[in-house]
């Protein structure tokens, strides 16, 4: 496996890599983390106007600007592990800025291919989409919900592949710890239990795309190329067509099934394909 260029990362990662220095950025990282959530969700309630439902707020459009805000709190958190444990800066995790900016705008033409290919393909169990907002408002909030949609993209891609595949990989040379740990704890972060039987599968799709993600930035180098296709890909589940349910409020259509019907596990096995593809020509992009 070619990952040299992924010594960018590790070497910036290498004075402050011992495991114990890890570990406890990772509960501080952790433990801040959800103070500072603590206190997010306490301030939900002085702004706009009160309601029983506005602390499961994702089903509104202010709801998920709600939700995708949140992840400032682990980004604070993590810059605050960098500098005082590791010495270091956020800019660090990404690589190079110039050479991750060319290859994000080399792959991204990647996901936004298979994002078209998977709108065009037929909807769980042959249902039509829902209209869930009118054009002209999700218009008006496409602005702030790209921006905050980066901040959740980026916030999960310096800590997971930024911070912990690289700190693992300077202290570990197996592929197997530092690739396949941090996508294992990505993956079942994302455990949904309303979603019944299909919960490990989504575990599982989720998996697999992270260690895609996760592949990629080990031959790259850099961030860039996972950005770009974690970006298209949370910009088209969570923006263009959603899974109806507590994230729906930024979609543009929903997808009328529960994320628990079992009429959902062919497209999620169609998901797993496209994740496979998208990887294998970033790949390809990234040789040229």
């Amino acid at each position: 496996m070619n990952y040299q260029a992924h010594d960018i990362l590790t070497g910036q990662a290498q004075p402050r890599a011992e495991l114990w220095r890890t570990g406890i950025g990772v509960l501080i990282l952790v433990a801040g983390t959800l103070v500072l959530t603590a206190v997010w969700v306490m301030a939900v309630p002085l702004f706009g106007p009160p309601g029983p439902g506005r602390l499961i707020p994702g089903e509104t459009p202010t709801g998920m600007i709600w939700i995708l805000a949140s992840f400032l709190c682990p980004l604070v958190m993590l810059a605050l592990v960098m500098r005082t444990l590791h010495g270091r800066t956020l800019g660090s995790l990404i690589g190079p800025l110039p050479l991750a900016g060319q290859q994000f705008l080399r792959v991204l033409p990647v996901p936004l291919g298979v994002l078209g290919l998977a709108l065009i393909l037929p909807s769980p169990g042959g249902h039509d989409l829902v209209a869930n907002l009118p054009l002209s408002a999700w218009l008006v909030w496409l602005g702030p919900a790209l921006l905050l949609l980066v901040v959740q993209v980026g916030t999960e891609e310096l800590i997971f592949r930024g911070y912990l595949q690289s700190q693992l990989a300077a202290r570990v040379r197996s592929p197997l710890v530092w690739l396949v740990l941090p996508s294992l704890v990505f993956a079942v972060l994302h455990f949904d239990a309303t979603a019944g039987a299909n919960r490990w599968l989504i575990v599982g799709v989720t998996g697999l795309f992270s260690l895609c993600v996760a592949d990629l930035t080990a031959r790259a180098g850099t961030l860039g190329p996972a950005m770009a296709l974690h970006l298209v890909n949370n910009f088209g589940s969570l923006m263009l067509v959603g899974a109806m349910g507590p994230m729906q409020g930024l979609a543009l259509y929903v997808v009328p099934v529960d994320m628990s019907d079992p009429v959902l596990r062919p497209a999620l096995v169609a998901e797993a394909l496209l994740i496979i593809i998208m990887w294998l020509g970033a790949r390809i992009v990234l040789r040229r």
